[in-house]
């Protein structure tokens, strides 16, 4: 497992040595895995709340204001509709939009996988047979320099010059500055000096590697506060596995107690504080519930995370839910700007009903640039040729898919089309605890079945910039002048920059900023921030280090100013929740 990380030199795996290739002399310290997990079902049924308190975050993450419509071009497919291939399920009306998974009621084939079947067509679909699906190590990695220890010269508690390595779009800035006004980036340079406002900053000497927040395309964080599930056998499409009676057990806590005080708030800010942790940003998947989308991560779906502009919708629950009618409409939506990225579960598993899924997307006349297909896992070169041609975008979980299903997508099909490919976890029961274990096992996947294709750098533009194109959210996802200030810092122990990231353990997470305001990060970093800064902000311990987090807000509104010792006590009422750090080096 230490030969996966491509350094040059020698890794240090406890006592032995192991020869490593590509990196930089590098020394490890071992980590543990965590047990091999799979994935989830269960409508939300709550109701959405039309009037958020404005949220102190900063910009973009304020109540909604009006937003001119942006034009998408989508063409017409160059063919009008047509009646897909039956599916060997009913199609079901139902909400296009949906917050969280459901289970749809399909007929569930409980038969082993490897029997023969004559429903499931032939099982060629995706990449990765026999690939382990136990998520790699956390270890720490070093190129021969020790990490500086942070300093911070306090100053203003609204501006903030961060120092260190800076990760670009067009490189990496060594030395450089990130020079943070509210929650703007003011500037991003080898140096901000001459900028208005930076005098009198506080000024935080990272001692690290300086990179945007990362952006989770594709999570459930309802079901995040669960741990890994071991399911009974593989599937060769998602319908089956959710209906066996072991999912239906596991998921009863979830079921049982969501409706009940406010719960469903606690389950979700759980999980996207497990991804906060982890140097995320951005989450897509979280209910519409002013007690989530106004406090914590961004929220993909949510305008009030982003300045009022609100041009997206998901569907959990498949094309099958989606009527002609629905079509129609939701095709208009695109036309218009109005609909600018669909998040479609399509085709989530390796047979041939799996893959039928997407000839009806196609019939239904929705294949254009604002489609966003979440796993893909049983398309092939010919759909991937139609999806390059319309410019639609994937969203890629390849641990999950592994779990479930034995295979992934076939990333490398969809890249030789030119589209832009996010990585992702899916969610904790069966994906990776957070974008950082999944960027690992992303490269586990891209060395054992892809040839090594994909590099560090492909793989942390998955999880930043291509992320914010494949959602449309250009706002998050780079170091860039004016967009949001958010942030994550790791430790700069000399290596590359992209190789860095990709092997971060979760407990190295030096610091994040989101909007503006440090939320996260190294006890004593934080503790020497202004008192303004770190204003309602608590102790939490990850993997023995020392950590400060800020989760509460001031208003009292929709619970926003729940701690995070009141979330986790209010878990602990119905369940011990999943640890926020489940790997530790």
């Amino acid at each position: 497992m230490v030969a996966a990380l491509g350094c040059r030199g020698t890794a240090t795996n406890l006592d032995v040595d192991v020869p490593v290739a590509d990196r930089g002399a590098a020394v490890v310290d071992s980590g543990t895995t965590d047990a091999s997990t799979p994935r989830d079902a269960s409508d939300l049924d709550v109701a959405t709340v039309d009037a958020p308190p404005p949220s102190d975050l900063g910009p973009g993450l304020d109540a909604p204001v009006d937003a001119p419509v942006i034009p998408v071009d989508a063409p017409a497919l160059d063919r009008p509709p047509v009646d897909a291939p039956a599916l060997d399920r009913p199609l079901v009306d139902a909400p296009i939009a949906m917050d969280v998974r459901s289970d749809l009621g399909f007929p569930v084939d409980v038969g082993a996988v490897d029997a023969p079947r004559n429903d499931v067509g032939p099982l060629t679909a995706g990449i990765g047979e026999g690939l382990s699906p136990d998520a790699r190590p956390e270890l720490r990695v070093s190129c021969g320099v020790t990490p500086p220890t942070p300093r911070v010269t306090a100053g203003a508690a609204d501006r903030f010059v961060l120092r260190g390595r800076v990760v670009t779009p067009t490189g990496v800035l060594s030395p450089g500055e990130v020079f943070i006004t509210g929650g703007t980036l003011t500037c991003v340079a080898a140096s901000c000096s001459s900028r208005a406002g930076y005098a009198g900053a506080t000024i935080i000497e990272t001692g690290g590697i300086i990179a945007p927040g990362m952006i989770d395309t594709h999570n459930h964080p309802q079901y995040d506060f669960l741990p890994p599930w071991t399911p009974p056998r593989r599937f060769t499409r998602s319908d089956q596995w959710q209906g066996v009676p072991e999912y239906r057990a596991f998921t009863e806590v979830l079921r049982n107690n969501e409706n009940l005080n406010n719960n469903t708030c606690a389950m979700v800010k759980w999980g996207e504080l497990r991804a906060l942790i982890a140097g995320t940003t951005t989450i897509q998947g979280g209910p519409n519930l002013n007690c989530v989308t106004r406090t914590l991560a961004r929220n993909i779906e949510s305008g009030n995370d982003f300045e009022g502009v609100d041009h997206h919708r998901p569907n959990t629950l498949g094309i099958a839910t989606v009527s002609s009618s629905d079509a129609m409409g939701l095709r208009a939506d695109m036309d218009s700007g109005q609909l600018s990225a669909y998040l479609l579960h399509l085709s989530e598993g390796i047979d041939e009903p799996a893959r039928r899924e997407f000839d009806l997307m196609v019939s239904r006349n929705l294949l254009t640039p604002a489609m966003v297909i979440i796993h893909g896992t049983a398309l092939g070169a010919p759909e991937f040729a139609q999806v390059g041609a319309a410019r639609a975008k994937l969203v890629w979980s390849p641990r999950s898919n592994i779990i479930l299903y034995g295979r992934t997508t076939n990333v490398g099909l969809a890249l030789d089309r030119g589209i832009t490919v996010a990585l992702a976890p899916d969610w904790t029961p069966s994906g990776g605890p957070n974008l950082l274990s999944e960027l690992r096992y992303g490269r586990y996947v891209s060395q054992a079945a892809m040839g090594g294709r994909l590099s560090s750098r492909d793989l942390v533009e998955m999880v930043t910039s291509r992320a914010a194109t494949a959602v449309d959210r250009p706002q998050v996802g780079s170091l860039v002048e004016g967009r949001y200030a958010d942030v994550m810092v790791i430790p700069d122990r000399g290596c590359d920059a992209y190789d860095s990231l990709v092997d971060a353990p979760t407990a190295d997470v030096r610091l994040v900023v989101l909007g503006g305001r440090p939320v996260y990060g190294e006890a004593a970093m934080m503790g020497a921030l202004p008192g303004e800064a770190r204003a309602r902000c608590e102790p939490v311990t990850v993997c023995g280090q020392p950590k400060t987090i800020c989760v509460a807000l001031a208003s009292t509104a929709n619970s926003l100013n729940q701690s995070l010792a009141d979330i986790e006590a209010q878990l602990r009422v119905f369940t011990t929740p999943y640890p926020l750090a489940p790997l530790c080096p």
